[in-house]
């Protein structure tokens, strides 16, 4: 009910002691880890259908001092997660090319709804982000979608209490993005060079993201 604290176990003098914690009351239903070469964030789902990476930045000031957690990401997974589980990246342990080199110590995050659902979260390169979320927002408006429904109104930060706190994004709406290779030939170009790129890079990106996670 008090969201997610940090806790650091020292062995020599067998003392549990808290580093850092989150200062907003948070229902949370499960919680994981998210893998991004060096960086470690903390996923969190929560009652209100939220997915929330929290991180340890006792650098940066609104943390003071790394007193606190700070939410560097959220999602609105339409659904409740209870449970979540970590993979390496697919081909991750292949030849070294430079490609896999990009994935070698990068984790794929998955979760399970309680209706049924399979999803994950998988952490992407800066370039490829920036490229992916144009796209996203060039598709938002350019689709129609189901009875007129907004999905990036639906993947919003949702909560029933009242909160003073902003939605921080971040996360790519996967399922959004794949509607690209159902467009015709005309339309990927045309959505490609609105955004400044060609279609060819971006279902390259695509494929690269299916590669990586393709497990089952």
């Amino acid at each position: 009910m008090k969201s997610v604290s940090l806790l650091r176990y020292q062995t020599e003098s067998k003392t549990l002691s808290l580093v850092s914690r989150d200062a907003k009351p948070l229902e949370v239903y499960s919680i994981e880890f998210l893998v991004d070469n060096n960086q470690l964030g903390f996923l969190v789902s929560d009652r209100d259908k939220n997915l929330s990476v929290y991180m340890y930045l006792p650098e940066a000031k609104e943390s003071f001092g790394g007193m606190r957690l700070l939410r560097r990401a959220d999602f609105n997974a339409g659904a409740n997660v209870n449970t979540f589980w970590r993979m390496p990246c697919r081909g991750s342990q292949d030849v070294a090319s430079k490609k896999t080199l990009t994935w070698d110590n990068k984790q794929i995050t998955w979760f399970a709804t309680l209706d049924g659902g399979l999803g994950l979260l998988l952490p992407m390169q800066e370039k490829t982000y920036r490229r992916l979320l144009m796209l996203q927002n060039a598709l938002n408006t350019m689709l129609p979608h189901h009875a007129g429904l907004n999905p990036k109104a639906f993947r919003m930060l949702h909560s029933d209490r009242r909160t003073l706190q902003n939605a921080v994004r971040n996360v790519l709406d996967g399922e959004l993005l794949n509607k690209y290779l159902y467009l015709s030939t005309m339309e990927r170009s045309e959505l490609a060079k609105k955004i400044g790129t060609t279609q060819d890079i971006i279902l390259d990106d695509l494929l690269e993201i299916d590669r990586v996670t393709a497990h089952f």
